[in-house]
């Protein structure tokens, strides 16, 4: 009796099949390829192994129940060393190396093997899918033909769970450091807002008690404190809003009214319509979303359409639609524009366009990427559409 060889290339192929984690037990996508391919080719048994160092392990069993195979007796460790697309033994009682071996006397002998390795383009096996009878038989061309494209399918989904299981750690480990991260910035805002507090509150001190011993230009220096103070603390505040932005939102629905929202966005920003024409939808519809995320998006769109705009009579316009599965909405404004160079990238973190806002201070680039996580948590997608000098309409959708 020949004892089975080991693979040429046996440590990489451990090594390889050891990336896959491949756990013992049946699937059932297995046991629907390996009922399919000898269904196909019309054999009573089939089996799909995986070769380890010291056994073959049965993913999937089709009219047996055998569970393993030590490694050295079986000849699916044969199929993958043999270096051959398919194993293929007609008859094993009348094969000059494998007419004595205990699986071909056996009780339930198997006298007709036909093996075809699992392997991608590394070839190096993971093991096999092979047919099996007791008695002699042959495959027509036909039918070794399915037996690969089988094995084919087998591989690509064992590669397809491998590609899963590493995202889905990926996924763990990315999780864990935005969790450190939040948990940091949450910290570190902390520590930082109580000074800056203490910084506005020194300089309001400073010049109220020395107003009148300072000249000019040392009021401008107090003010200038306060006010990049004022501005630190806002850049914290933002990077906070960014990062619980990217928490699921509820997950519960809120009906509501996008009118009556709008008008309740218009009272927190101050809107002045002496100097604001701010139009509402002429269609008044009803919602159902989250409405904290709503909120939190459309005060975003409307507070940049404000900031970013020097006409003397700023004009933002909103418009809401709805489909069969999506709420619609717009916010369009006539003010500086986006330079369509940087409108793809402007939903990126910490991205600006290095332009001041109406009252002289600098974007931080992080509404419009919490716009977008929030958006994309509604189940929808956001939009820009600009002309420099001319305005701006973002539109952004909900999934009902």
């Amino acid at each position: 009796m020949i004892t089975a060889p080991l693979h040429s290339h046996e440590n990489e192929r451990l090594e390889y099949l050891d990336q896959f984690r491949i756990e013992r037990g049946a699937v059932a996508d297995l046991d629907e390829l390996l009922d399919m391919a000898c269904r196909m080719i019309d054999i009573p048994k089939g089996l799909i192994s995986i070769v380890e160092s010291d056994e073959v392990f049965f993913k999937s069993e089709y009219g047996l129940d055998l569970g393993s195979s030590p490694r050295d007796l079986s000849f699916c460790s044969h199929a993958i060393a043999s270096g051959k697309p398919l194993f293929y033994i007609e008859d094993a009682t009348q094969h000059p190396e494998f007419h004595d071996h205990p699986y071909v006397t056996a009780a339930d002998p198997v006298v007709f093997y036909a093996g075809v390795p699992i392997m991608d383009e590394n070839e190096l096996p993971l093991g096999t899918v092979c047919v099996i009878d007791n008695k002699p038989r042959s495959l027509d061309t036909h039918h070794k033909k399915s037996l690969k494209f089988i094995a084919q399918m087998i591989m690509k989904y064992l590669e397809l769970q491998k590609r899963n299981a590493e995202l889905q750690k990926q996924g763990t480990v990315l999780e864990e450091k935005n969790l450190m991260l939040r948990n940091f910035a949450h910290v570190v805002s902390h520590d930082l807002k109580m000074p800056l507090a203490n910084v506005v509150m020194t300089t309001d001190l400073m010049t109220a008690k020395y107003a009148e011993s300072l000249d000019t230009k040392g009021i401008q220096y107090l003010k200038g404190m306060k006010s990049s103070a004022l501005s630190m603390s806002e850049y914290i505040d933002n990077i906070l809003k960014h990062y619980e932005s990217e928490q699921p939102v509820r997950g519960t629905r809120d009906d509501f009214n996008i009118n009556e929202l709008l008008i309740n966005i218009q009272q927190m920003l101050g809107i002045d319509e002496d100097q604001v024409h701010f139009v509402l939808p002429e269609d008044d519809l009803d919602i159902s979303a989250d409405r904290a995320a709503v909120e939190q998006i459309l005060l975003n769109l409307i507070g940049n359409s404000l900031k970013y705009n020097f006409q003397d009579r700023i004009r933002i316009q909103i418009n809401a639609t709805e489909s069969k599965k999506y709420y619609r909405i717009s916010v369009i404004d006539n003010g500086i524009g986006i330079p369509k160079g940087k409108q793809e990238k402007i939903f990126e973190l910490f991205t600006t366009l290095n332009q001041t806002d109406r009252n002289g201070n600098s974007g931080t680039g992080i509404g419009l990427s919490t716009v977008k996580i929030l958006v994309d948590k509604l189940g929808g997608v956001i939009t820009c559409k600009s002309r420099k000098n001319q305005g701006t309409e973002f539109t952004f959708t909900i999934a009902k």
